[in-house]
């Protein structure tokens, strides 16, 4: 009489579909986690991108074009005159980083926070937190600019 045949091993093919299916959801989720980074980028990264601005132009002293990037509400505050009366009592921007950036959308309503790290003349590092709303498309720092 013959040896039944054993039924073939398929230890095999569970290992190439385990395999695979732990491939496809490693690629979920690190395209996933490339789109969140990527639309988090887009959400703050004007807003940062406009205190980098303004920021360079208090540091190289051109009062105009950051009296330019002020919000109405804040540029109805001081004329340009004392927009650059007031920046020339300041300690001089020596340098700067962005350390934080939040962006929020309360019923319709777009604003913004960047905080900055800024290095002055004087040694002392002031930590400044810009308030942003979008204007005319674009953002503009609001508030107390210095």
């Amino acid at each position: 009489m013959r040896q039944p045949v054993p039924p073939p091993s398929r230890t095999l093919r569970t290992v190439v579909i385990v395999v695979s299916v732990v491939l496809v959801l490693c690629s979920c989720v690190a395209a996933g986690g490339y789109f969140f980074i990527s639309g988090i980028r887009q959400a703050t990264g004007p807003a940062s991108e406009a205190v980098e601005e303004f920021v360079a132009d208090l540091e190289s002293g051109d009062a105009d074009a950051a009296y330019g990037r002020l919000c109405a509400s804040t540029a109805s505050n001081f004329t340009r005159q004392e927009f650059a009366q007031g920046i020339s009592g300041q300690p001089a921007i020596r340098s700067h980083e962005i350390v934080g950036v939040n962006v929020s959308n309360v019923n319709g309503r777009v604003s913004a926070t960047v905080t900055a790290n800024l290095a002055l003349d004087s040694g002392f590092v002031d930590r400044h937190t810009f308030t942003l709303v979008q204007q005319d498309g674009q953002w503009k720092v609001c508030g107390q600019p210095f």
